[in-house]
C-alpha cells in the first residue's frame, strides 16, 4: 500500500532501533519512545524487549499501541513469499490491494468516486484505490478487466503508485517460480502459457510478454482472460507492490518484454522478506521475539491512521480461555476465535450485561468458513422411484418442514454463536436475499396452500405440532393415506423408514438435537427415522459419493460465489467436474441453465436474479434444509479500544482491519 523505501532507509528500519517520526500533522516531532512490548502469552518466561524509538506521535495521537493477537508467524514478511495467515496479516498492514469489495463480497466498481451499499439494514460507504470495468466478448469468449488507478496514490516514502507497479506485481505473481498464496497466476490470461513456454506444440518456446496484460496509460491496465469466471475478481485483487523497492526499475521496459526481475526466478524479489513495504495504512518497523512493530503511514490515501503504533503479537499455543484472560490482563487488545459456547458464556458473564459487548469485552460476530444443512438424496427419498416427480418433492417438503421447524431453538441451545440460515449459502453473500428484503422467506415455513406454518411467538411444542399438520398436508399430496393425523398407507414402492447419518463432529453443533427432535415427529406421523449417530466423516463421504445415504447432516464451504456448479449441476459426460458433489442427485435442466448462465453473467443484478431462480429450484426439490452458519468472534478490549471507531457489521469479506486507520485507543 505504500511506495519504495531507499535502500539506506530500508536497512535502517530493519537493523536499527531508531526510525524517523510518524508525524501525521506534517510537522516534525520530537522522538518518542514506543511503549515496551506486552508480555507474550505463548511463553512462560517474560523477556523485556528493547525500547524502539518510533517518535512523532502526530497531532493529538496517542503513543499507546494497538496490539493485535495472531497465530504463529513463519516470518515470510514479503508479499511475494507469504503463505500462512499470520504472515499475510503482517504483510497486508503495509499493502494496498487493487480492488475493493463490500460486506457481501461484491466488487465495488467505482471505488475511486466511492459507492454506498446497503447491508444488514444499514448504509455503508466504500472507497478504494481503483475502478474496474468488465467487458465480455461473447464472440471471442474472452473477458477484459479494465482497471483504473487513482492518480494521488503514493507509497509510504511519498513516491507515486502507477500502473508500472501494478504490471510489475502482476508479472511477479504470474511467474512460473511464484509459490505464494495469490491466485493471479492461475487465471486463464491470454498468452500466459505461451509466456511461460508451456503452450502445447510451442512447448519450450516462450513469448516476451503476456498478451492479456496490457498497459493502456500510466494509470490504466487491461487484463484479458479466456471465458468468464466471477472468482477471477478475487484473483485480480493483488497487492500493488513497489517496482522500485522490490524489483529493478532499470530492468523494467514493457515494450522490450522486461518487467523488473529475471523471468522464471523471483528470488530477487523475496530477499527483503522481513521488510514488507507498500502503500498501506502502516509502515513496518521490525520483527522481534514474536512481535511485529508498525508505525502509521502519514501518506496513506484514506488519511493518516488515528493510532500511531500497531503491534502484531504471536499467541500460538494458547487456548481460547487463555486468550480471553490475556486480553483482560492487557497483553493485547484484539483477538479472533471461534464463537464457541464456552467463549460466549465467559464474555457475557464478565460483561455483566449478558451481551457480547460490555464493560470488559467488545465482541463482534462474523461468518465462518462453513454452513450446516440436512441433505436428502432425491433418488432415495422419493415416491415410486421418481426423484423429480411432484409427489416426491411434496414428500421431501413434508420431511423438510419437520426438520426445520425448531432449527432456531435447537441451534440457540447448542451453538449460541451460530446464525440460523434460510438459503443454502452464506447468509451474507451478495447472492442471498437479506432479512430486510421483500423476497426473503424462511426455509420450509409454508404449507401446501402457501400459508405460514409457524412464527417466533409459538412455543417449541406449538411449532412442532404446526409442522406436523403442514407435513401431513404435503404427504397427502404425495399420495400417502392419512387417518386421524397418522399415516395408514404409503404409495407403492415408497419407504416408510428412513436413515439419517450424523457425523461425530455434529454432535456438539445442534444437528444431533434437531435430528432427535425430528425422529419424534416422524414417529408421531407413523413414519420411522433411524439415527446413525457418530459415524466418521470419511464413512459418510463414501456413502455420499456412492449415493447410498438417504438423509444426512452435512456442511459446505461459504465461499462468496458459492459452488453451485459442483453441488447442484447434473453430471454430464462431457464435463467430469460437473456435479462432482451433487450428493442430492438433482437432475434439473432448468437449474443447470441457471447455474451456467450465472457463471457467465457479468452484471451483478443479472447474477442475483439467476441465483434467486437457482435457490428457488433447489428449495423446490426439497433436498437441502439450511440449518446454521458457523461464526467467529473478533474480541476487543473495551477498556482500551474505542469501539465506536471500529468498523461495524464486519464480515468475512470486510473485516475491521479494512478501516484500521479509523481505530482509536482510549
Amino acid at each position: 500500500m505504500h511506495h519504495l523505501w531507499k535502500k539506506g532507509l530500508a536497512l535502517a528500519l530493519i537493523f536499527c532501533v531508531s526510525v524517523s517520526g510518524v508525524g501525521c500533522s506534517g510537522n516534525k516531532k520530537d522522538k518518542k519512545k514506543e511503549p515496551a512490548a506486552t508480555e507474550d502469552v505463548s511463553s512462560e518466561k517474560v523477556t523485556e524487549l528493547p525500547k524502539v524509538e518510533a517518535g512523532g506521535k502526530g497531532k493529538d495521537k496517542s503513543d499507546v499501541p494497538l496490539v493485535v493477537a495472531c497465530d504463529a508467524f513463519e516470518k515470510q514478511f514479503n508479499p511475494f513469499s507469504d503463505k500462512n495467515k499470520a504472515d499475510q496479516k503482517a504483510v497486508n498492514l503495509t499493502q494496498l490491494h487493487l480492488l475493493t469489495f463490500d460486506r457481501e463480497g461484491a466488487v465495488v466498481k467505482h471505488a475511486i468516486q466511492g459507492e454506498k451499499r446497503r447491508f444488514n439494514g444499514e448504509t455503508f460507504y466504500y472507497e478504494g484505490p481503483a475502478n474496474i470495468k468488465i467487458r465480455r466478448d461473447h464472440d471471442e469468449d474472452t473477458t477484459s478487466y479494465i482497471i483504473t488507478l487513482r492518480k494521488d496514490l503514493t507509497f509510504s516514502d511519498g513516491s507515486p503508485v502507477t500502473v508500472d507497479d501494478v504490471i510489475f506485481s502482476m508479472y511477479a505473481f504470474a511467474d512460473s517460480s511464484y509459490q505464494g498464496a495469490e491466485t493471479f497466476g492461475q487465471l486463464p490470461i491470454i498468452g500466459l502459457e505461451k509466456y511461460r513456454g508451456t503452450s502445447g506444440k510451442d512447448k519450450g518456446k516462450s513469448a516476451l510478454d503476456i498478451d492479456g496484460i496490457e498497459k493502456v496509460t500510466d494509470y490504466k491496465v487491461k487484463v484479458t482472460v479466456r471465458g468468464y469466471d466471477r472468482d477471477a475478481l478475487t484473483a485480480l485483487n493483488i497487492p500493488v507492490c513497489s517496482l522500485q523497492f522490490y524489483g529493478n526499475k532499470k530492468e523494467f521496459n514493457v515494450l522490450a518484454g522486461s518487467f523488473g526481475f529475471k523471468k522464471g526466478d523471483i528470488s530477487s524479489l523475496v530477499k527483503k522478506k522481513n521488510a514488507p513495504f507498500g502503500a498501506g495504512p502502516y509502515q513496518y518497523i521490525k520483527y522481534e521475539k514474536g512481535i511485529v512493530y508498525y508505525e502509521a503511514n502519514e501518506k496513506y490515501y484514506r488519511g493518516c491512521p488515528e493510532t500511531a503504533f500497531v503491534q502484531l503479537k504471536e499467541v500460538a499455543g494458547s487456548s481460547d480461555v487463555q486468550k480471553l484472560e490475556a486480553l483482560t490482563n492487557g497483553d493485547f487488545d484484539v483477538v479472533d476465535m471461534s464463537a464457541s459456547n464456552s467463549v460466549i458464556d465467559i464474555i457475557t458473564e464478565e460483561n455483566s450485561s449478558g451481551k457480547l459487548t460490555g464493560r470488559v469485552y467488545g465482541g463482534k460476530l462474523w461468518d465462518g468458513d462453513y454452513y450446516h444443512y440436512i441433505g436428502m438424496n432425491a433418488e432415495k427419498v422419493c415416491v415410486d422411484g421418481k426423484a423429480d416427480s411432484t409427489r416426491s418433492k411434496n414428500m421431501r417438503k413434508a420431511f423438510a418442514v419437520l426438520f426445520s421447524c425448531n432449527r432456531s431453538n435447537m441451534v440457540e441451545l447448542s451453538q449460541k454463536g451460530a446464525a440460523v440460515i434460510d438459503y443454502p449459502a452464506s447468509q451474507i453473500s451478495w447472492s442471498v436475499p437479506q432479512a430486510e428484503d421483500e423476497e426473503y422467506e424462511q426455509a420450509y415455513n409454508k404449507d401446501v396452500d402457501g400459508n405460514v406454518v409457524y412464527n417466533s411467538n409459538m412455543s417449541v411444542d406449538e411449532r412442532a405440532q404446526a409442522a406436523c399438520k403442514a407435513a401431513l398436508g404435503y404427504l397427502k399430496k404425495a399420495g400417502f393415506k392419512v387417518k386421524k393425523g397418522v399415516i395408514t398407507e404409503v404409495p407403492e414402492n415408497t419407504r416408510k423408514k428412513y436413515i439419517i447419518y450424523i457425523p461425530s463432529d455434529a454432535q456438539q453443533q445442534g444437528m444431533l438435537t434437531i435430528a432427535r427432535n425430528a425422529r419424534k415427529l416422524f414417529k408421531q406421523l407413523g413414519l420411522k427415522l433411524e439415527l446413525k449417530e457418530g459415524c466418521s466423516q470419511k464413512k459418510l463421504e463414501k456413502h455420499l459419493q456412492q449415493g447410498t445415504a438417504q438423509i444426512w447432516c452435512g456442511k459446505a464451504e461459504t465461499s462468496v460465489n458459492g459452488d453451485m456448479y459442483a453441488m447442484y449441476h447434473s453430471r454430464l459426460q462431457k464435463d467430469k467436474t460437473a456435479g462432482s458433489r451433487n450428493y442430492f442427485r438433482i437432475q434439473d435442466s432448468d437449474l443447470d441453465d441457471y447455474i451456467e448462465d450465472s457463471m457467465k453473467a457479468v452484471k451483478l443484478k443479472k447474477s442475483i436474479s439467476l441465483y434467486a431462480q437457482s435457490y428457488d429450484k433447489i428449495l423446490d426439490w426439497a433436498v437441502e434444509v439450511p440449518v446454521y452458519q458457523e461464526r467467529n468472534l473478533t474480541i476487543f478490549s473495551t477498556a482500551r479500544v474505542n469501539l465506536e471507531t471500529v468498523a461495524q457489521d464486519i464480515s468475512p469479506y470486510y473485516d475491521w482491519m479494512q478501516d484500521i486507520q479509523l481505530v482509536e485507543m482510549k
